[in-house]
């Protein structure tokens, strides 16, 4: 009986192992989230030879500006200048050059000291057929702020568009406006207070047609690759 019980847990341990991998060599799947772009994905897992190309586009200075009272921050505390770098970028497969994705990198830098050097933050990618909505929705957003509340009494308003990993917004903190730009896993991020994010870049609402027209200037981009 007690020679059973013993065989019977070595068959629990055995079955009970972790594997690396099956039998045939390939890798057991993992609980880690895929790319949130087609682009991403593509060049992971459906393109190789892969070959990739950068375009750079348009590069916008950001200035400084007074954040208002946030929790943990002081009142008036400046944001730092920097810049948000737009590039659109070219995958495709080396002999097949039908199988392409095109997609929009985002760079986010802030400046360091006081000799204008930049500091990357992180980038954001999000595939080319949403570069148009981004560029509504930051534009949409600069006439919010330039328009009067529609709840004059409310603690705070927060206005967002999030595509692949990049999120721009409007934030009013009792009648200060602030707009902003992000990048990483805006799931997670979007979860979190944005000053509390620190792949973050604030600028002036007065800037935020500058983005725009920096993203118009990427669709159009797009298009010429596409050649329409």
């Amino acid at each position: 009986m007690t020679r059973s019980l013993v065989m019977l847990g070595l068959v629990v341990v055995v079955l009970s192992a972790p594997r690396a991998a099956p039998a045939n060599g390939e890798p057991v799947p993992t609980a880690a989230p895929l790319p949130p772009t087609h682009f991403e994905r593509f060049v992971l897992s459906g393109c190789s030879p892969c070959v990739k190309e950068s375009h750079p586009v348009k590069t916008v200075q950001i200035s400084p500006v007074k954040l208002p009272a946030l929790p943990g921050l002081a009142a008036g505390m400046p944001s730092r200048p920097g810049e948000i770098a737009f590039e659109v970028v070219r995958a495709w497969e080396l002999g097949r050059a039908a199988r392409q994705l095109l997609a929009v990198r985002v760079t986010l830098s802030v400046g360091m000291g006081s000799a204008g050097q930049l500091f990357p933050l992180g980038f954001g990618v999000l595939d080319a057929d949403d570069a148009g909505a981004l560029a509504h929705a930051v534009a949409e957003m600069a006439k919010a702020a330039a328009a009067a509340p529609q709840d004059a009494g409310a603690e705070s308003i927060d206005i967002d568009f999030h595509v692949g990993s990049l999120r721009v917004g409007l934030m009013r903190i009792r009648g200060d406006a602030v707009a902003y730009v992000q990048a990483g896993d805006i799931p997670t991020l979007a979860l979190r207070p944005v000053w509390q994010v620190p792949t973050t870049v604030f600028l002036p609402v007065s800037e935020l047609p500058a983005l725009t027209a920096a993203l118009t200037e990427v669709v159009a981009k797009i298009r010429t690759l596409r050649g329409s």
